[in-house]
């Protein structure tokens, strides 16, 4: 299977959109304190979360095999987003079983700094992965109820004329 174009300059745009992002969060962020690496790393989430939204809408806008996203879609699309970010459960686990004295995502005594980021930003890509397969997931489940929802009028639409057709042969 062959990519477009498309696919590779929606890919370079994804890739400097996340650089960059990655690039804030390090600017901003201060290993002395706790909260900033916590909140660094939803702000790079969110951002995230924003860009690939945005090249799903255009490369369907681009697309001729797919049809655009009407203004009613996207928004429906990034409200799923929204709604598996802030479902219960969508936070993993920080900490390993029996850590019960340490909130999450906070520094553990032999972790260093770059580790505690770097497992942080791990656990950001998961929760991202699990996100974006619940979303898509659920938007081809309403995709395949509205598919067979049109094939069952089909059906029925064709029983009609052969049962007509078959009266009419058989007067």
């Amino acid at each position: 299977m062959g990519y477009s174009k498309t696919f590779y300059e929606y890919r370079e745009k994804m890739k400097t959109e996340v650089n960059q992002a990655i690039d804030i969060f390090w600017d901003k962020v201060n290993p002395k304190k706790e909260d900033q690496v916590k909140e660094g790393i939803k702000k790079l989430e969110d951002h995230f979360n924003n860009t690939v939204a945005d090249i799903v809408v255009a490369h369907c806008e681009d697309n001729q095999e797919c049809a655009p996203l009407l203004p009613e879609q996207q928004q429906e699309l990034r409200n799923r987003i929204r709604s598996k970010v802030q479902e219960p459960g969508s936070e993993q686990k920080s900490e390993p079983e029996g850590s019960h004295n340490e909130s999450p995502g906070a520094q553990k005594p032999e972790e260093s700094f770059g580790e505690r980021v770097l497992r942080l930003f791990r656990e950001m890509l998961n929760r991202q992965k699990k996100i974006w397969k619940d979303v898509l997931a659920s938007i081809f489940a309403s995709f395949v109820k509205v598919a067979k929802t049109i094939w069952s009028v089909i059906e029925s639409f064709f029983s009609s004329v052969a049962k007509c057709f078959s009266s009419s042969c058989q007067a």
